[in-house]
């Protein structure tokens, strides 16, 4: 599989987040790409002298602290090892990075987020770079706890829905075994399908061109995509959520926030595809 880039700025959300990239590339066999997107700020180790002994104080913080971290933790597991590659691109605009992206044919973005907390130190947008590159940006929430993925739903008005999408989630979730579900939630606006209509227009444009057996059409009534949201998370035991950016279910999902500080009530990670 082709490369995963998780982005580095040092902070807590982003080695969460490379946490969760080291899972997914273990998985995938992808090799993963470090990029250090922020300028590191050492912090230096203090001693304090009393009489004849020195007290460490501090502590030290190296610039690859991170890849040698993932380095460990994935040497003590079995199963896949993916190359780990740091990239140094500090004060790079999301227009670079975005080329280095395409350069790569990086396979995924992934990015740590802090629900509500705006708290990242990265300079680079990830709402603005996802506008500038043809991969999807999977954003992972701090407090999310690490685990294996076995539900994935993407959330969609079906007439809506893009194959290409569903083809990349089916290969995501084959090495989990996950299940898919294509979430039929009507668009404002839009008529509403009736269910047995939608089901066959499921059969007849994702199933028969998705060789994937674990694929599922699920119907949603209404259109409140929150409480929908709410449902797959708190009911449904989702494991990611799925979206495009600036489908028609977008802005109600995100409800008035950004993708750089995701709204408190996703506490599930959030595959935004461009």
């Amino acid at each position: 599989m082709k490369p995963i880039l998780v982005i580095n700025d040092h902070s807590p959300q982003a080695e969460h987040a490379a946490r969760m990239a080291l899972l997914m590339a273990q998985r995938l066999h992808a090799d993963l790409l470090l990029a250090n997107c922020h300028a590191y700020e050492w912090q230096m180790l203090e001693k304090a002298v009393a009489g004849s002994f020195n007290k460490d104080t501090g502590y030290h913080h190296y610039e690859n602290d991170l890849r040698d971290e993932l380095y460990r933790l994935s040497h003590t597991s079995t199963g896949f090892k993916p190359e780990i590659s740091p990239i140094d691109l500090s004060g790079s605009s999301e227009a670079a990075l975005a080329g280095f992206v395409m350069g790569h044919e990086v396979e995924m973005i992934i990015c740590g987020v802090g629900p509500g907390t705006g708290s990242r130190e990265s300079h680079i947008s990830s709402g603005s770079l996802l506008r500038k590159v043809n991969c999807p940006i999977l954003l992972v929430p701090y407090g999310w706890r690490l685990r294996n993925i076995w539900r994935i739903y993407y959330l969609a008005d079906l007439r809506n829905c893009r194959l290409e999408v569903v083809n990349y989630l089916a290969r995501l979730a084959a090495p989990w075994l996950a299940d898919v579900f294509v979430a039929n939630l009507c668009a404002n606006g839009l008529a509403e399908m009736e269910e047995h209509y939608a089901q066959r227009f499921f059969e007849q444009r994702f199933r028969r061109h998705v060789s994937y057996p674990r694929l599922h059409f699920t119907p949603v009534a209404g259109n409140n995509v929150r409480r929908a949201l709410e449902v797959f998370i708190e009911a449904m035991s989702a494991d990611l959520l799925v979206l495009s950016n600036g489908c028609l279910h977008f802005d109600d999902a995100l409800n008035g926030a950004t993708i750089d500080e995701l709204p408190a009530h996703l506490t599930v990670p959030l595959l935004v595809f461009p």
